[in-house]
């Protein structure tokens, strides 16, 4: 049965990556140039983005550029911030979209986005104060992924949520 958090973080889900475009992910690197892990943004659209911060059990969400408007307060704790840009091999236009949130908390644990033939992806995995990218995964690996490389993660059953852009709601799957 979904809670109204879980309402609220798919209906932000679906307004921020509904028909976008991926075309890269950014990285955020400190003055001693280590990739800062509990960051991340997905370059959108013309100029967009959309970023992730994780400090405890779930993540706080922007569509500022960190350098535009700091929503995270990083230069609070660093003294030097650059981006380091990953482009996708494929940017691809998410048509279907996974979210994954454990089954006794209100906690997201990750999100799953795709082309419409799931040849192109990027899987973004939230653990506690750490943000984990996976690109181009096949939609039946990811319990997989999540239980082989997250020991917090395997005994637990998911709830997940999908969508497809063409879909007017969300659908709850069985998940392992």
């Amino acid at each position: 049965m979904p809670t109204s958090y879980h309402e609220s973080f798919l209906k932000k889900t679906s307004y921020l990556f509904n028909g976008v475009v991926i075309s890269g992910i950014v990285y955020i690197v400190d003055e001693d140039d280590e990739i800062i892990d509990n960051v991340i943004f997905l370059e959108i659209g013309a100029d967009g983005v959309v970023g992730f911060y994780i400090n405890g059990p779930n993540p706080f969400v922007t569509r500022n550029n960190i350098n535009e408007f700091d929503d995270f307060n990083l230069h609070a704790s660093y003294e030097i911030l650059h981006e380091k840009k990953s482009n996708i091999s494929h940017p691809f236009k998410i048509e279907h979209v996974k979210v994954f949130f454990h089954p006794s908390y209100n906690e997201v644990i990750s999100i799953f986005l795709s082309s419409p033939d799931f040849s192109s992806s990027v899987f973004i995995v939230f653990s506690n104060d750490e943000i984990y990218v996976y690109e181009n995964c096949k939609e039946d690996g990811l319990i997989k992924i999540l239980k082989n490389n997250f020991l917090q993660f395997g005994g637990l059953k998911f709830f997940v949520y999908q969508k497809n852009i063409y879909e007017s709601g969300w659908n709850i799957i069985d998940a392992g």
